[in-house]
Formats: C-alpha cells, sequence, structure tokens
C-alpha cells in the first residue's frame, strides 16, 4: 500500500533517473565535440578515425540492449546499476589513459554498454515500474537529465581541458559517474514499488493476492505488426533527430549564418531538449498517444521549414524550440509508447529490444546523412529529405498505435517473476 502522508517514494526514483541521465548519458552523447581537437591534435589521429569510436559505442549500445534488458529482470537492481556505473565509470577513466586509436575503440564498447544497460534502459523500466499515474511527466523529467547534464558538464568539461588537459577531463568525469551515482544505485533505487512495500502511483489495489503485471510478454510483443512499426518508427526518428545535430555546423556555416547567432542556436538548444521532454511528457498524459505523437512528428517537420532561414534570427529561435520537442522521438517517446502499447509486463526485456532501434537510429545516420548530402553536395536535399522522414515517422507510429496487441488489465499470475 502507499502511505497516507509524506512524499511518495517514487519521486526519489524520478531524482535518481535524472541524476543517471545527467551523469551517463550527458557526458557520453553530448561532451563528445570538446574532446575531438585536443586529443586528435596531441595524439596525431584524423577527427574521422576518432569519431569511429562514437560509431563503436552505438553499436555496441545497440547489441547490450536486449542482454542488459533481461539481465535487470534477473539481477539485483543494486548490484545490476552498480555493475553498468563501474563500467561506464571505467571507460572514461580508461580514455583517460588512452595513447592509441585503439585503446579508444576498446572503451568505447564499455562506453556502449553503460550508455545503454546504465543509463537509458534503467531510467525508463524504473519510471515506467513506478508510475502508472504521471508516467509521461516522470519520464520526462527523468530524461531531461541528459539536456541538464550538457548544461553543467559542458562549462565544466571545457574548463578542465584549458585548465589541466582532456585526460584530466576524461578522469574527472570518470570519477564523477562513480563517486555519485554508486551510493543512489545502493541506498535508494528499487526496481518495484513492491521492494518498498508500496503501489505504483494510480494503481488500483486489487482484490487478487498475488497478480502479475499487465502485458503482453516479450515473445507476443515481437510477433505483432505494432511492435515493429514502432521500431522502424525510432530508427526513422532516429535519422530525423541526428541528421542535423551532427550537421548542424557546417550547415549554418554554409546559409552565413553569423558566429553569433549559432552560438545561441548552440546555447539554445540544450535548453530546448530539456523543456522538449518535459512538455511532451506532460501531453502524453493529458492528451494521448495520437495527438501528442503528432505534435512530435510536427515538431520535427517545422524545426526543418525554419532551419533553411536560420541565417535570421527568429526562425533559428524557432528552429531550436521545434527541434527540441521533435527530439523526444527517441528519448521520451520510445519508453512511455512500449508501456503504453505493450503493458508493463516484461517491460525491461521488451524495451531491450527497442533500444536497438535507438542505437541503430544513431549510428546510421552519419551514413545516410553523407549519402544524400553526397548527391548534389547540399543540404537542400538533406532538409527535404527529413521533411518527408518526419512524415514517414508519424505514419509508422500511427500505425504502431492503431495495431497495438490487446490484453487484460489484470491477470491471475503464472509465475512469480515480475519485471
Amino acid at each position: 500500500m502507499n502511505k497516507k502522508g509524506g512524499i511518495f517514494y517514487g519521486w526519489w526514483i524520478v531524482v535518481a533517473a535524472f541524476m543517471i541521465m545527467t551523469f551517463i548519458y550527458a557526458p557520453i552523447a553530448n561532451l563528445v565535440s570538446l574532446f575531438i581537437l585536443p586529443v586528435t591534435k596531441e595524439l596525431g589521429f584524423s577527427a574521422s578515425q576518432f569519431m569511429l569510436y562514437f560509431t563503436i559505442m552505438a553499436l555496441a549500445a545497440m547489441g547490450i540492449g536486449p542482454f542488459a534488458g533481461k539481465l535487470m529482470k534477473k539481477m539485483d537492481v543494486r548490484a545490476y546499476l552498480t555493475l553498468f556505473i563501474l563500467i561506464s565509470a571505467a571507460a572514461f577513466i580508461g580514455f583517460s589513459f588512452a595513447t592509441k586509436l585503439i585503446h579508444f575503440y576498446l572503451f568505447a564498447v564499455l562506453m556502449g554498454a553503460g550508455l545503454s544497460g546504465g543509463a537509458m534502459i534503467p531510467a525508463s523500466v524504473l519510471i515506467t515500474n513506478w508510475f502508472n499515474e504521471k508516467r509521461g511527466l516522470c519520464l520526462g523529467i527523468a530524461l531531461a537529465g541528459s539536456g541538464f547534464g550538457g548544461v553543467i558538464l559542458s562549462p565544466l568539461t571545457n574548463w578542465l581541458i584549458t585548465a589541466y588537459g582532456w585526460r584530466s577531463a576524461y578522469l574527472v568525469l570518470g570519477i564523477l559517474i562513480a563517486v555519485l551515482l554508486i551510493p543512489l544505485a545502493v541506498f535508494v533505487i528499487r526496481l518495484t514499488p513492491a521492494d518498498k512495500g508500496l503501489m505504483a502511483l494510480g494503481e488500483v489495489k486489487s482484490s487478487i493476492p498475488n497478480k502479475e503485471l499487465a502485458g503482453t510478454t516479450q515473445g507476443q510483443a515481437l510477433k505483432s505488426i505494432s511492435f515493429w512499426a514502432l521500431c522502424l518508427a525510432i530508427l526513422v526518428g532516429g535519422i530525423v533527430v541526428n541528421t542535423m545535430l551532427i550537421n548542424l555546423a557546417p550547415y549554418l556555416a554554409g546559409i552565413g549564418t553569423t558566429a553569433k547567432t549559432a552560438a545561441l542556436l548552440l546555447s539554445l538548444g540544450s535548453a530546448m531538449v530539456i523543456v522538449g521532454k518535459l512538455l511532451v511528457g506532460r501531453l502524453f498524459d493529458k492528451l494521448g498517444l495520437i495527438t501528442t505523437l503528432f505534435i512530435i512528428s510536427a515538431g520535427s517537420l517545422l524545426s526543418f521549414l525554419f532551419l533553411m532561414k536560420a541565417n535570421i534570427v527568429l526562425p533559428a529561435i524557432l528552429y531550436t524550440i521545434f527541434s527540441g520537442i521533435g527530439s523526444t522521438a527517441v528519448t521520451v517517446t520510445p519508453a512511455f509508447l512500449t508501456g503504453a502499447l505493450f503493458g508493463e509486463k516484461e517491460f525491461s526485456a521488451k524495451y531491450g529490444v527497442v533500444s536497438i532501434f535507438i542505437s541503430l537510429g544513431a549510428a546510421v545516420t552519419p551514413i545516410v546523412s553523407g549519402a544524400i548530402f553526397n548527391i548534389n553536395h547540399s543540404y537542400e536535399l538533406v532538409l527535404d529529405v527529413l521533411i518527408a522522414l518526419s512524415t514517414v515517422q508519424f505514419v509508422l507510429f500511427l500505425i504502431a498505435s492503431k495495431t497495438k496487441p490487446k490484453f487484460s488489465l489484470v491477470t491471475e499470475v503464472l509465475n512469480k517473476e515480475a519485471v
């Protein structure tokens, strides 16, 4: 039962998930560009050689996802998270001692494991387990940690690199991950409300003494059109969201955007990612699936239209606002839809498969965007394709929502395993 009075313990889970996204996801995904110049200048690599580690990291995250989802179900969550926090910390500490390309490539595998098994999957699983009511809002808050991490860690990392060198910056980030997050894993985080003698927020007490979580099994989900439409939508969304993130600087230079406007876009972008996640999480709770999915896809489409005129300040600012909404197609949306369409039963296993397509989208984006750009060496065609893909993304999300499998809200337990 949920105790009356005081703060519902699930809000501490939200705080812990926010911290995980801040100190694991953000350093891995958002601080890459800060290290490119100092690392390549000192060690003599080309930027493309060094950045290959990012592709390796994304592929490792893709491979680890399903394994991590199942492992989280079997292990004590405290031991599970401690393991993946240490793996994440080891990756950054390993980077600080790297002297050859192969060292970065090898530790990138650990970094991918940390990204998927230490951040993406546990943050989403924990929120889904603890919240039936306000789930969208809580997912938005928790996952906004990635944007918040970018905001606070970017200046810290830049200062560390300038004052003490890139090796010290990697080392400090690794130590921060371990020192700040292991106590949370051990003393705060619990996998389900039942571990604290509670129920999920919004859960109705059942007369059935032992009931399993509602939803399909992983096997049932994998046999449905809905599941694969969702995965394809996330893959397309990954290309839509990531293409202009990695090509933004050269595109802005090419259309004559001033350095001042470019700096404004970069700083506003991180803030709008936070706002977008909070807003979309709340919209899922208030407006439902279809309307919110339309808003997300429309956000991406409108962002590209405004980006065409980003050499003017107002369209440039509007680009950051709508791109912040569109970016949630690969952050808040996958986790929320996995629970909404297929239920909480075996959620971690199902989301582990979904996470493959989040990572795959990031991994193939440089290849796809590069191939499109090389057709006529113009970003105009790239933007036209992205506008079309924004529409395709919505159609796939719509198919996933309309073909979702039916399942009973309350079923008697056949076994006592729970996600």
